[in-house]
């Protein structure tokens, strides 16, 4: 019974971080699209389209390598709840820095009203609905057998 608490408070986690990217893209997207607000900083949108593309790269490039070197050190560890410990960390790492350039992405938007920012949020959006933590993944990742993950 634990386990399965502790995946669906993983998933809960989730869906609240992605909800929070969801709202705040389409609070942004409804107030620039109906013109209830005048973009602020529309001079800066060349540095802000290099400032984002650089913040969306290393943010991905981050939280995958940090993820990845996680994952490693908890395969080799012999406690099953370490392993999700470690785990779970690595997975609000990865989230962080998914989760970071998007908003920032969709900050830059409301600020300028260029589109492309919106774009490359809902990018971002999508990456981090591929990290979804699942069973099958865990088993995967870890690369654990049901019953290690039972004890968990």
């Amino acid at each position: 019974m634990q386990k399965e608490n502790a995946l669906k408070l993983l998933l809960v986690l989730h869906k609240a971080l992605l909800m929070g990217q969801l709202v705040f893209g389409g609070i942004g997207a409804y107030l620039v699209y109906t013109k209830s607000v005048t973009p602020a900083a529309a001079e800066l949108e060349k540095v802000l389209q290099v400032a984002a593309i650089i913040v969306a790269a290393g943010g991905v490039y981050g939280g995958m390598r940090i993820f990845k070197k996680k994952l490693l050190q908890a395969r080799d560890m012999e406690s099953g709840k370490e392993k999700f410990a470690l785990y779970r960390s690595a997975l609000i790492i990865q989230w962080a820095l998914l989760e970071a350039p998007s908003l920032f992405c969709i900050a830059c938007f409301f600020l300028t009203g260029n589109y492309a920012f919106l774009a490359l949020a809902m990018v971002l959006i999508f990456l981090f609905v591929m990290t979804a933590p699942s069973k099958i993944k865990m088993l995967t990742q870890l690369q654990i057998s049901e019953s290690e993950l039972d004890e968990l």
